[in-house]
């Protein structure tokens, strides 16, 4: 047993080393260089935008699949981690080796080594989607600022590449550093639409998506972006206004999910305090365990259940 142990932690720890030192190669020697990164840019801005090159690329889009790769390096834009897709799974590998080693060698226990290291593998993607959270969040509280930057500017004669690039150096991050991103790449010779279509993919943000899409539909059919936009950030901000209120109407169910769910289990720590011979007479191999085993799973389900419920859609 303990050989089969030994060859399975050497296979993690061979392809943690591997995905790492891919990663580190693509970092310091990448494979495109600057001019063909230029091209590439500029090449998709000339074909996704001829006559009816936008409804083509839409298209493309569509019908092409995303792989797990693009998915990954998405997600890591959205939580604004300057990491590759290599050393994200690196990172991700080894701490799941790390935790399988630390619960393995501290009992000598597989079966423990093994959920360790099974709860090291969520805890990378966990972590990713609290950033995306956090920077979703503060981008749109920054949103009804950016649009009335953004009709200021077009109300006085400013172009909308201009205005962007003033909201660019105007706003601190993350919009700023997002409407900069957008400058540079039609600096690059990327056609507004795609940039501000590659912004939307890197927020994920729906209200985002809805400005993008007022303004391609000024840009196709014309008319004044500045009362476009004004009347999208009023209905961003009563959107805001709305969420709040929904907030703070469902907070009792909020708090009472943490309550329900932290209770049994201070409860159980309080008893092993009082009476630890007691408590673990619970714990004991046999059908007893299938309490306790019993009890975390419904305590689960009914946390996501009651946060499903007060989860309201706006």
């Amino acid at each position: 047993m303990q050989m089969v142990v030994f060859i399975f932690v050497g296979v993690l720890v061979i392809a943690a080393v591997a995905v790492l030192l891919v990663g580190l190669r693509r970092t310091v020697q990448p494979t495109d260089v600057v001019e063909a990164r230029i091209q590439t840019w500029v090449g998709r801005g000339r074909r996704d935008y001829g006559l009816d090159g936008e409804k083509a690329s839409r298209q493309r889009r569509q019908a092409a699949p995303e792989g797990w790769r693009a998915t990954i390096a998405r997600d890591l834009a959205r939580a604004d981690l300057s990491l590759t897709v290599g050393e994200y799974l690196a990172i991700r590998i080894g701490v799941v080796v790390v935790a399988f080693l630390a619960g393995f060698l501290a009992r000598g226990n597989l079966v423990l080594g093994l959920l360790l290291g099974l709860v090291a593998h969520f805890i990378p993607p966990a972590y990713l989607r609290l950033r995306q959270a956090r920077r979703l969040q503060a981008f749109n509280r920054q949103l009804p600022d950016v649009l009335d930057q953004i009709v200021g500017s077009l109300r006085v004669g400013y172009g909308l590449t201009q205005s962007l690039e003033w909201v660019a150096e105007q706003m601190p991050p993350p919009a700023g550093a997002e409407f900069d991103r957008v400058i540079r790449e039609i600096q690059l010779g990327q056609a507004l639409p795609v940039a501000l279509d590659n912004m939307v993919r890197r927020i994920g943000s729906d209200d985002l998506a809805m400005i993008v899409t007022a303004i391609k539909i000024q840009h196709e059919s014309g008319g004044s972006l500045a009362d476009i936009l004004e009347i999208v950030a009023h209905t961003i901000r009563e959107r805001v206004r709305i969420q709040r209120e929904i907030v703070v109407l469902t907070s009792q169910q909020r708090y009472s999910g943490y309550v329900l769910m932290v209770m049994p289990i201070a409860l159980a720590v309080i008893l092993y305090v009082i009476n630890p011979s007691y408590e673990k007479q619970l714990f004991a191999p046999g059908p007893t365990l299938c309490i306790p085993i019993g009890t975390v799973i419904m305590m689960v389900i009914g946390f996501f259940v009651m946060r499903r419920i007060v989860d309201i859609e706006v």
